[in-house]
């Protein structure tokens, strides 16, 4: 890395007593003498390794309300602001930073608390909390949520929550640095789902999108009414990192949709990455039914 080429990061903060390095060492798990890449910012290097690509990238943290130079701000990707949800006024100790965050063009910006109840005797309720995530534009993340057996049972489809939701978060960040990984030519639709990466790395796509596989005997018309509201557009022909920005959202918008339907939109989104990285549509043995 050169220096035209600065290592990108993601600044952690803390508007109560918990230091944001605790924060970083959830992610990290054993902090080594950190870097000081200025007055007060401590940046502990964290090597991003997914099934798709690697990147290195500093976990940096500051721990007093300050503004730093725009060389260090150009730098920022994301920002990891912890809160106190058990104080009344949690809240506006972390709405205290936000003049000095908003000077970062961050894309990933999460609020983490511990835990958010739902009716709190005293504290910060989880939908105050989701309500001023929203109007901010931040991300709600409980490192301990309350969770609900019964209702988990229920579902299709879970969230990931706690310090693995913000390792998500980050992993889909599209990093400038990032280096993609070797892959081998799919030449049939199971090898297609496992990315055309090395055995180490091959993790089915159903990883990202949990219980989705093969769907069968749905209208070509309503798949096609599917896919535009999946991509935004009617033809999902983007490239391959603005197809990986967006593959949060594309699992939020996937969660809603009926069953069957889950299915047939999950062989597009595959069948979208691999346009992305240069493949044809005749080098993949898609099922008779599903449009292309």
């Amino acid at each position: 890395m050169t220096e035209s080429e600065p290592i990108p990061c993601v600044l952690f903060v803390s508007s109560c007593e918990k230091s944001p390095d605790e924060v970083v060492k959830l992610i990290i798990k054993e902090l080594d003498e950190p870097i000081i890449l200025e007055q007060d910012v401590s940046a502990y290097p964290w090597h991003v390794d997914t099934k798709y690509y690697e990147a290195d990238v500093y976990l940096c943290t500051l721990q007093n309300k300050s503004l730093k130079s725009q060389q260090f701000s150009s730098r920022i990707h994301g920002v990891v602001l912890y809160f106190d949800s058990d104080q009344d006024k949690g809240l506006e100790a972390a709405e205290s930073w936000l003049p000095f965050l908003n000077e970062y063009d961050a894309e990933v910006k999460i609020l983490l608390c511990s835990n958010c109840k739902d009716n709190p005797e005293v504290g910060v309720s989880k939908l105050t909390a989701q309500e001023w995530c929203v109007k901010k534009g931040f991300e709600l993340v409980e490192l301990d949520p309350e969770l609900d057996p019964e209702w988990e049972a229920e579902q299709d489809f879970l969230e990931t929550t706690g310090i693995k939701r913000v390792i998500q978060a980050l992993h889909a960040h599209v990093w400038p640095n990032l280096a993609m990984k070797e892959r081998r030519e799919p030449t049939s639709f199971n090898s297609l789902l496992h990315g055309g990466f090395p055995p180490s790395d091959a993790a089915n796509l159903s990883e990202d999108f949990e219980d989705l596989s093969i769907g069968r005997g749905l209208e070509q018309a309503n798949i096609e009414e599917k896919i535009e509201e999946l991509f935004g557009c009617g033809e999902p022909d983007m490239d391959f990192a603005t197809l990986f920005s967006q593959l949060h959202d594309m699992k939020e918008k996937v969660q809603s949709m009926p069953s069957d339907q889950r299915k047939a939109c999950a062989e597009q989104v595959v069948l979208a990455f691999w346009k992305a990285i240069g493949g044809d549509n005749v080098e993949v043995e898609l099922p008779d039914d599903i449009p292309t």
